[in-house]
């Protein structure tokens, strides 16, 4: 008997903190702070810095598809399938954006000016 009431009491307290736990973090998504930039700079260096980063990961997979592609493109010619080639076609169609878009966007951005 004394055991299933402890069991029952560290479920009910489990439930409690993960009761906690869930508005504790609802609370912190509908807290605000207000802050003012003094130095727009700062911020731009910063966004700057992640879609470079984010960039040379694209132009890096891009490149990894391209030669996926390519390497499936010449060993589906040698097949009749014609599914296969076309999907090498596509693979290597994909890299090629995927490589060239880092260097595309920023010219759609001054474009867009």
């Amino acid at each position: 008997m004394r055991k299933e009431q402890i069991k029952r009491y560290i479920k009910k307290v489990g439930r409690e903190a993960a009761r906690m736990g869930i508005s504790l973090c609802v609370a912190a998504f509908f807290i605000s702070i207000h802050v003012q930039a003094t130095n727009g700079n700062i911020i731009t260096t910063g966004f700057n810095s992640l879609y470079d980063v984010v960039a040379s990961i694209v132009s890096n997979i891009g490149q990894l598809f391209l030669l996926w592609g390519v390497f499936e493109m010449a060993a589906s010619m040698n097949t009749q399938d014609g599914m296969a080639q076309s999907s090498a076609f596509k693979r290597v169609g994909g890299g090629l954006i995927a490589c060239i878009a880092p260097q595309i966007i920023p010219l759609i951005n001054t474009g867009a000016n």
